[in-house]
């Protein structure tokens, strides 16, 4: 018997509330009407253009087989093979969708069975019978922060039903409760909870099937080039082809954009739907607060990856990389003061739009999704209470879990060659080793995240230095106050609204009206809005360069102070040389990133040739920019001497990259190799300036704090 045991709560007394809530909304209705009718016009269109293929390739055909009959030779063969053909590519470009079968990548998935994993399978049985759906085929782990229905579709889907798969990320059960997993289950099984809801998968296909037709064409233009091969008759009517079919794509295209928009449209209405049922079934506020925490469960995970990431040079890996995570979130959960609750952190709504000022609300017709802001008030709205079914943390439900987890890490590392005998990292050496990136990586916490996204004053004249007196009497850590971080946070926020406004202004973010502080707006009204924007900015970067200027002056007077200003001058001039050159390089990196874009997608031959002159007049800059880190000891530290070896060796050499139709693959990964050396040692070497100096700041503080406690002592 499991040791979790599930209770069910009693519906209120309104019980119609509930039922009512859980019927498709009018928008639903309204949306999935327009879609239908959408797909309609599609319908409609697709058949005129069939119709008329199939007209087309008959009368090619006969047209062909006539001129051969007429006279049969090897031109007429030829020509009449051609006109056959022509009719037929175009056909086939209609139909092709027909045989098109979406699959879905399972390698990074594994099986699991209800033998394995009743009380998972349990609360599964509960939600397909509570939702009114059917249970998945099959149920797969992985790694993810994740959850999600899926089942491989082709145009068939549309006609025959389709039975789906539940897959289920570890790296989310191991940051989210019980409720909270039971919510999220119910959200995925919600979009197929009612007949009405089967609209939505119908439109899926359908725009699976434009967009099939459209854009995956890579079978069906091998096939078009091996008929174009055969002969230069044939190659003739398979350009003519072409020409058509182009056209039948720009009439579709058309077709596709009020498919596509009616179909995201309905998308998120969906959601909405599906976060009701999850509500339903699991209380409002268990979705909420998993919403809440994915962020911070899913940049808790990839920072671990990232760590073995790091490793894999060592050879280093470990055999669990979840109870890693689940420390990482803890960590990053007591850094920013977010409190826990059953062993897990509670994000509240006011810390997870801390960082997002923004005042612009949009209607984004081409999202898919609503926003999480959007869905936390839905739910709000529908307030159904908490239906408590076990206590703890989701991934307890697991029999056997070390196991499952070691084996769901394996299938991650095995991707990876490291030899015979790996290290292998457990919890304490992960901590230990974590603990040593934030030291190296990381700013103090006396900063309070303030220079993640400000830096020192690299501006400064010498005269900056003698001033040695500070006159406002505030504690250091005034300095970097939530107040004093929230100004950064606005200041952020108004810059990206005055970006998208601007794009509004220009239509190239096409928008009729839109939402700003609560206030309507029109597209011809932004010229105003931004104006204001803009002389917010101003001041806000004003108070904020003021405050810079005043952290600068109080650790300026603190050194001298303790005796210690020519340390405090040397970090600083440091850091402004190295500062100083910064932006160059950065430009420097943008116009060769810029140049060789071109060489990570299929390029046509005559383009690439063109290109190649651009790469190679950037290269020569490039190459220069790389000598000066060679030359100049502040970059010294960041530069060993396998690097150094590939500096001198790319720099000295004269590569063509590409000629006679192929690239030169050794010459194009040196010179990738070196773009991305180059990067690592500008940000690299300014990083580790701007901490050093940091860090002094903070030896000075804590040597004032522990003389300051002397002397009380006394």
């Amino acid at each position: 018997m499991s040791i979790y045991q599930f209770s069910y709560l009693a519906l209120p007394n309104n019980i119609f509330m509930y039922k009512n809530a859980l019927q498709p909304s009018a928008n639903f209705k309204k949306m999935a009407r327009k879609s239908i009718l959408a797909i309609l016009l599609f319908v409609v269109t697709y058949l005129l253009l069939v119709s008329a293929a199939v007209v087309l390739t008959i009368l090619s055909a006969y047209a062909g087989l006539m001129l051969i009959v007429a006279k049969p030779m090897v031109i007429t063969i030829m020509l009449g093979g051609g006109l056959i053909c022509f009719g037929v590519l175009i056909l086939i470009f209609l139909v092709k969708f027909i045989f098109k079968v979406n699959k879905i990548d399972r390698s990074h998935l594994t099986q699991v069975t209800k033998a394995e994993q009743p009380a998972l399978f349990k609360m599964i049985d509960e939600i397909v019978i509570a939702v009114g759906t059917d249970f998945p085929k099959k149920v797969y782990f992985s790694s993810e922060v994740n959850a999600s229905v899926f089942y491989d579709s082709s145009f068939w889907s549309m006609f025959l039903p389709v039975r789906k798969n539940l897959h289920i990320g570890l790296g989310l059960m191991n940051t989210i409760s019980i409720d909270e997993l039971k919510a999220i289950l119910a959200h995925e099984f919600g979009h197929f909870s009612q007949k009405s809801m089967r609209t939505g998968s119908y439109v899926y296909n359908v725009n699976q099937v434009i967009y099939n037709t459209l854009y995956d064409n890579e079978g069906y233009s091998h096939f078009a080039q091996q008929i174009a091969n055969v002969s230069n008759y044939f190659a003739f009517f398979v350009v003519l082809a072409g020409k058509i079919t182009g056209g039948i794509q720009f009439i579709l295209k058309k077709i596709y954009d009020v498919v596509n928009l009616n179909h995201l449209a309905l998308s998120r209405e969906m959601e909405f739907h599906a976060d009701t049922v999850a509500a339903s079934i699991a209380g409002s506020d268990a979705l909420i607060t998993a919403l809440h925490r994915l962020q911070l469960a899913d940049y808790s995970l990839n920072n671990v990856f990232s760590y073995y990431n790091d490793k894999i040079k060592d050879k280093e890996k470990t055999n669990n990389i979840f109870p890693q995570q689940k420390f990482v979130m803890d960590f990053y959960a007591s850094l920013q003061q977010i409190r826990t609750v059953h062993n897990l952190p509670i994000v509240s709504e006011e810390h997870y739009n801390k960082f997002n000022k923004s005042k612009l609300v949009l209607k984004d017709q081409w999202s898919s999704h609503p926003s999480t802001a959007d869905r936390v008030t839905h739910l709000k709205q529908l307030n159904f209470p908490l239906k408590s079914y076990g206590s703890g943390i989701a991934i307890d439900l697991l029999v056997n879990k070390d196991e499952v987890l070691e084996q769901i890490t394996k299938k991650l590392f095995d991707a990876v060659d490291y030899g015979d005998t790996p290290l292998i990292s457990d919890l304490s050496k992960f901590e230990e080793g974590f603990f040593e990136n934030q030291r190296q990586n990381a700013f103090h916490q006396l900063y309070n995240g303030y220079f993640d996204f400000r830096n020192p004053p690299h501006d400064l004249g010498a005269d900056a230095f003698e001033k040695t007196t500070f006159t406002i009497a505030l504690d250091v850590e005034d300095f970097f106050s939530d107040e004093n971080l929230s100004l950064i946070y606005l200041h952020d926020g108004i810059n990206e609204d005055l970006n998208l406004l601007k794009q509004i202004e220009d239509k190239t973010f096409d928008v009729k009206t839109f939402d700003y502080d609560g206030k309507r707006f029109t597209q011809d009204g932004c010229r105003d809005l931004i104006s204001r924007l803009e002389n917010e900015s101003r001041d806000l970067e004003d108070q904020l360069k003021k405050l810079d200027i005043q952290i600068f002056e109080y650790f300026l007077s603190l050194s001298a102070e303790k005796g210690r200003k020519e340390e405090f001058v040397n970090f600083y001039g440091t850091y402004q040389a190295i500062h100083s050159l910064l932006e160059d390089q950065n430009n420097c990196h943008h116009k060769i990133a810029q140049a060789t874009s071109f060489m990570h997608t299929r390029t046509a031959i005559e383009t690439i040739e063109q290109q190649m002159h651009l790469v190679k007049n950037e290269e020569i800059k490039f190459k220069e920019e790389l000598l000066k880190l060679l030359a100049n000891p502040l970059y010294s530290e960041q530069i060993n001497e396998e690097d150094k070896k590939l500096i001198e060796k790319f720099t000295s050499s004269d590569y063509k990259y590409f000629a006679g139709g192929s690239y030169f693959n050794l010459q194009v990964d040196e010179l990738f190799e070196s773009i991305q050396l180059f990067v690592k040692i500008i940000n690299v070497t300014n990083f580790k300036s701007k901490k050093k100096l940091l860090d002094f700041q903070v030896e000075l503080v804590n040597v004032h704090r522990s003389k300051s406690v002397s002397l009380i002592a006394d």
